[in-house]
C-alpha cells in the first residue's frame, strides 16, 4: 500500500486528503442526515475529481519529461518498459480519488435512505 502511495507522489496525496475529506464528509452525512448538506458533498466530489484529473496530468508530465531528460532511460532498449511502468504510476491518483468517491457516495446513498425523500425536512 506504502508503494501505491508512493507511486502517486506529491500530487496523490493531493489525491488523499480531497478524497478523505469528502469521504469524511460524507460519512458525517450518513450519520446526521441533512438535506442542506448534499450541496457540500456535491461540491467535494467535484473538487476530488478536478484534483484526480490535475494529479493524473502531472504525474503523466514527470513521465513525459524525465523518461527523455534522463539519457540512460531514453537510450536503453528497456525505454518502452520504462515509460509503461511511468504510465502505470501516473494512473494511481485516479484508482484511489475514484474509490474515495465511490465510498463517498455510497455512504451519501445511506444517509439520503435515512433522511426519507429530499425537501420533506
Amino acid at each position: 500500500m506504502l508503494e501505491f502511495i508512493k507511486a502517486g507522489g506529491v500530487p496523490g496525496l493531493f489525491v488523499l486528503l480531497m478524497g478523505f475529506s469528502t469521504l469524511g464528509t460524507a460519512v458525517w452525512f450518513m450519520a446526521k442526515p441533512a438535506d442542506r448538506h448534499i450541496g457540500m458533498i456535491r461540491s467535494l466530489s467535484v473538487a476530488t475529481v478536478f484534483v484526480v484529473l490535475s494529479a493524473i496530468a502531472a504525474d503523466l508530465a514527470a513521465v513525459f519529461t524525465n523518461v527523455p531528460g534522463n539519457p540512460e532511460w531514453a537510450q536503453s532498449p528497456d525505454m518502452p518498459l520504462t515509460v509503461m511502468v511511468g504510465l502505470g504510476e501516473a494512473l494511481t491518483p485516479a484508482i484511489s480519488g475514484f474509490a474515495l468517491l465511490a465510498l463517498s457516495w455510497l455512504a451519501t446513498a445511506a444517509g439520503v435512505r435515512r433522511l426519507g425523500p429530499l425537501g420533506a425536512h
